[in-house]
């Protein structure tokens, strides 16, 4: 009974591994991303894996003294692996062909039958064999669980500091103002040149007649991770680590090794060392964490749901009931499932968004921060906006040129607030997108809209898109040479010193 129980903890977190995978081996990518601990998240993927594991048990162990207990062996033999592969497949290195697990598991049943029938000797073999795979499967749940609970240990970083010029009422600041924002994901051939003719972006139209746009910007890289240090530093990041201090270990070319970078080692040591107040408002990286002790005023905020259903705002009851929920709909109702986990993602993406959204429009509108720097989960996936209703939307029925329409009307609230400042004239605007619009990305997912198939064209474009305006400019100007966006972090520093700016 013993073996048989925890044979079925091992199945049962094989069957949950997709769920934690991203959690073991400390859990960098997780960590990295998470404002509050991991210790309600790790506690429920222990109770997923004993429910389940327990429920298997409850089923196995009354028929071993059946006659039905062999059948029941044999059809574990055939349907686990074919299972375990379909269930666990984004997490093997290479993407498996449409329609290879069902011949897989035709061919593997046909071999055991065939053991079954002709050989009962290797048949017998096999099924020792499994049952000795069912012993590393335990093995297996046992490690699990030790980094689990090794996990549960780690504490983030802050998610907030207030300088004191944010909560005390001040004189109008008197100084030059630089404002750079990047929209995650905002592609300049949606927004500019294939704009699809049923939307409207009358504000990135307004900043487009007053600003100098860039038609030919050249990425720094596909994930924002990398990207937004790479343009906070200057130097192009193309490996990191988060430890267990929470220290952000960057490579970047022409060294040898991880560094961290801090504070120091980008603009918003530039922005002080030049007698600018410096502020931060952030989305998936932990700015305050990072950077402190360059940023003046920080926050930063990620809400999202994880690999799994959970999300780290959730209940313990809801954390560890969701996923077990999504395992059942996914045996006998597939597709709603996938719709439901979508809109699972769209639930927990709007708390970010509206997060985000009052603590940047609460920092511009205190007009006390000299540099500020914002990052945006719009018009990143997944959609939470719909042009139909003109309202938030909570369900997986809306597309990229959904989130695109409220990135605008974001960019409207924006400059509102700007060009209400005495310090409009003296402002320096940048607004771009940190990647174009990544379709291979989604266009496998269950998000993806006839709408989404229609705009992108089938093509990926990596352009992001980008404008800058300068104080005072009021009439559009073009780049259309080939521009890298890593030249964006020497526009900074050119405004931070006072100096002409250089395109």
């Amino acid at each position: 009974m013993l073996k048989t129980l925890c044979q079925c903890l091992g199945l049962s977190s094989l069957i949950l591994l997709v769920n934690y995978a991203a959690l073991l081996g400390g859990g960098g990518n997780v960590r990295l991303h998470a404002p509050l601990p991991l210790t309600g998240i790790c506690i429920a993927h222990l109770a997923d894996m004993v429910l389940l594991g327990l429920l298997f048990f409850a089923i196995l162990a009354p028929l071993r003294r059946t006659r039905l207990y062999p059948v029941a062996r044999l059809m574990i033999a055939i349907l686990v692996p074919p299972y375990l592969l379909s269930r666990n497949q984004t997490l093997l290195p290479f993407p498996l062909p449409d329609g290879s697990i069902l011949v897989l598991a035709a061919a593997w049943a046909a071999v055991l039958l065939l053991l079954l029938l002709r050989f009962p000797l290797w048949y017998r073999n096999t099924m020792r064999g499994a049952a000795i795979l069912g012993a590393c499967f335990a093995i297996f749940a046992g490690f699990s669980v030790l980094q689990l609970l090794w996990l549960m240990r780690w504490r983030p970083g802050p998610q907030q500091h207030a300088a004191v010029w944010e909560t005390t009422p001040q004189p109008p600041r008197q100084h030059a103002k630089l404002v750079w924002i990047v929209f995650d994901e905002l592609s300049y051939d949606q927004v500019f040149e294939h704009r699809a003719r049923d939307l409207e972006l009358p504000a990135f139209d307004e900043l487009r007649g007053e600003s100098t746009l860039f038609s030919n910007v050249q990425p720094v890289g596909y994930k924002t991770v990398k990207i937004v240090p790479s343009l906070l530093s200057g130097r192009i990041v193309d490996d990191f680590q988060f430890d267990w201090n929470n220290r952000f270990l960057i490579h970047a070319g022409g060294t040898h090794g991880l560094h961290p970078l801090t504070g120091s080692g980008t603009v918003f040591a530039d922005a002080h060392q030049a007698g600018w107040r410096t502020a931060a408002v952030g989305w998936y990286n932990p700015y305050c964490t990072i950077y402190a002790g360059a940023i003046d005023d920080c926050y930063w905020s990620n809400w999202d749901k994880l690999d799994g259903p959970m999300a780290q705002r959730d209940t313990f009851y809801r954390n560890t009931v969701t996923p077990l929920r999504h395992l059942e709909r996914e045996l006998t109702v597939p597709m709603k499932a996938d719709r439901d986990l979508c809109s699972y993602d769209v639930s927990h993406r709007l708390p970010t968004h509206l997060d985000l959204e009052s603590h940047a429009l609460q920092l511009l509108k205190t007009d006390q921060a000299d540099f500020v720097f914002l990052h945006l989960a719009i018009p990143h996936s997944p959609n939470i906006w719909s042009r139909i209703d003109d309202d938030y939307t909570h369900t997986c029925d809306s597309s990229y040129l959904d989130n695109l329409a409220l990135a605008d009307r974001e960019m409207e609230t924006i400059l509102e607030i700007l060009q209400a400042s005495p310090r409009w004239k003296d402002t320096t605007l940048i607004v771009e997108g940190d990647h174009g619009w990544r379709i291979d990305l989604w266009n496998w997912l269950p998000a993806w809209t006839d709408e989404d198939d229609a705009a992108s064209r089938g093509v990926f474009d990596t352009r992001p898109a980008l404008l800058i305006h300068q104080p005072g400019q009021t009439a559009p100007q073009m780049q259309a040479d080939a521009w890298p966006l890593l030249r964006v972090h020497d526009v900074v520093d050119e405004v931070l010193r006072g100096q002409p700016v250089h395109f």
